[in-house]
């Protein structure tokens, strides 16, 4: 009997403590999230966190559409500079940023906004890469309301400095078991900043974002897009992307057929001819790190077969 209230006390002082993390975690973060895509703050960077475009019974995961839709939002707003893509690709079979950097092109999202991570694993990778790889210190984060505390959260102990900006899943709101999920991650979180040590699964060398056009600190609509580094060079150049410290092979025929026309809708847009221009310049100019990338590639090709 008494083993049994022991477990019974246990268990109710694990609940309390996983309520309390949570309150921890919400409070703390609140009042930097949007209430919707339009009231979303501008930043040089937002980062769109990865996770699988179908779900598992079949269908379209309607979280990932939401979070490619604010993204789109944001870039038609003016909000952001680049939009980092940041998912999962630990095998040549699932690939969450390439998946995204081509949904973006058909919402019309030009390349020259958009960079590739291959390695964000976890929301905690996202974020420690996002801020130690690629250098972004302000960001506007993009995930669905339930997220982005925890989002949030971490960023605040990686020191950078992010907002909120919901994707809104109208067709599917979170049930009770995704939330219990987020409840005990939330919890979990906190134990991997601060108790634990998490490290990311990997970290890489540094690499380098587009040049911002956008100053968050006075004006919300940027000017053209400065034309990316090699890093950042797009899937659909048939080129090598390194977002992952991994040679990441972009080829041709993922991209035929999905090479859309970039239909600029909003006023004072860049213009296109302008950018086509841009991005010959850039690409002539990064042709010598392309033929790197492209030995060390092949370089690795060989020794896996």
């Amino acid at each position: 009997m008494r083993a049994g209230w022991t477990i019974v006390g246990l268990l109710a002082a694990g609940a309390m403590t996983v309520v309390g993390l949570n309150l921890w975690v919400v409070m703390a973060t609140h009042d930097r999230i949007a209430t919707s895509p339009l009231t979303c703050q501008s930043r040089e960077v937002g980062i769109v966190f990865g996770t699988s475009h179908g779900l598992v019974g079949g269908g379209s995961n309607p979280h990932y559409q939401a979070r490619l839709d604010t993204a789109a939002q944001l870039y038609r707003l003016r909000r952001v500079s680049n939009l980092l893509l940041s998912g999962d690709n630990r095998t040549r079979y699932y690939n969450e940023p390439m998946t995204m950097w081509r949904d973006l092109r058909a919402r019309n999202v030009p390349q020259e906004f958009m960079t590739l991570d291959y390695a964000g694993f976890s929301t905690f990778d996202t974020l420690v890469r996002a801020h130690k790889v690629f250098g972004v210190d302000e960001a506007v984060l993009v995930t669905q309301p339930w997220h982005l505390p925890r989002a949030l959260f971490i960023a605040d102990a990686l020191g950078l400095e992010a907002v909120g900006c919901p994707a809104i899943s109208e067709r599917q709101p979170p049930g009770l078991k995704l939330m219990l999920r987020e409840w005990l991650a939330r919890a979990a979180t906190v134990g991997d900043l601060y108790l634990w040590g998490r490290k990311p699964r990997f970290l890489g060398p540094q690499e380098t974002l587009p040049t911002p056009v956008l100053s968050s600190h006075s004006s919300s609509h940027p000017s053209s897009p400065h034309s990316s580094d090699k890093h950042s060079m797009s899937p659909a150049e048939g080129s090598v992307t390194v977002g992952a410290g991994q040679q990441a092979t972009a080829s041709r025929e993922m991209a035929d057929g999905e090479d859309v026309a970039d239909e600029e809708n909003a006023a004072g847009t860049p213009d296109p001819h302008a950018l086509a221009r841009q991005a010959r310049a850039s690409l002539l100019a990064s042709l010598p790190g392309v033929k790197q990338a492209l030995l060390q590639w092949l370089s690795v090709r060989s020794d896996t077969n």
